[in-house]
């Protein structure tokens, strides 16, 4: 399969080697275990400050700090290599495209996800709720719309807080070191995989394992692109969506 990184350079940048150019299992030893080391330790340190909540200034920052690490780790690690970051997707071209890919994910998931959401909301958890005590159900309110408040400062958070930091991360510097290691379709699965891993591990909530769904479309964005652009976009729009949903129809 042609690299979508290589293939979407400029002319001036095409003679650099490029991850996917790395024949699969060529000195897998480095881009495998460094990619899991940092996995790792970025997870750990945020999973550890996510248990320190309850002081006040790791509470305010826990976002920002954890944004930093996920774009400036894998940034420092990739310099000492000597690769440039928009080989691992940090570049907005092309522009169109990635807008263009977003706004399709969304028209095809969107709708289904919203059907499905309120079926379970208003006709199935209650009755997982009487056969599993432990179950928790959302309440019960009147369907209308309601938006996350401050919209516009809502938006802004979900794409340069949480969603440009944890697609850099995830789908531009692990699937891209991945990439180097294993074939495609594993890259994909392992990168979603880690993705939902990071998430339970920080929170321990079971149900955080689902979002290796919406990971392997972050994935595959990643991949027909060769830019980060359109995860991001889909990826704050998902979460804005989700809390929009909850806050909906409860």
């Amino acid at each position: 399969m042609p690299s979508p990184v290589k293939t979407s350079f400029d002319s001036s940048l095409c003679t650099k080697p490029t991850p996917a150019d790395s024949p699969v299992g060529q000195g897998h030893e480095r881009p495998l275990g460094e990619a899991l080391l940092a996995f790792a330790v970025v997870t750990g340190v945020v999973s550890l400050l996510y248990r320190l909540r309850g002081i006040a200034f790791v509470e305010r920052n826990l976002a920002v700090v954890a944004a930093v690490l996920f774009l400036y780790v894998p940034a420092l690690v990739l310099w000492r290599r000597g690769r440039e970051l928009e080989q691992y997707g940090l570049r907005a071209k092309p522009v169109g495209q990635g807008m263009l890919f977003a706004v399709l994910s969304m028209a095809a998931v969107f709708p289904p996800f919203a059907a499905g959401y309120f079926v379970y909301v208003t006709r199935l958890c209650g009755r997982l709720s009487h056969a599993l005590p432990a179950w928790h159900c959302p309440m019960a309110l009147p369907v209308a719309l309601r938006l996350p408040p401050d919209l516009a400062m809502a938006v802004l958070s979900q794409l340069l807080v949480v969603a440009l930091p944890e697609e850099f991360f995830f789908r531009g510097y692990l699937q891209g070191r991945l990439g180097e290691a294993l074939s495609p379709r594993q890259t994909l699965l392992l990168t979603a995989i880690l993705f939902a891993l990071g998430h339970f591990l920080v929170t321990f909530d079971p149900a955080a394992l689902a979002v290796f769904f919406p990971g392997v479309v972050f994935g595959l964005l990643r991949r027909w692109t060769g830019s980060i652009l359109a995860g991001a976009l889909f990826h704050a729009a998902c979460n804005l969506f989700m809390e929009t949903l909850r806050r909906s129809l409860g």
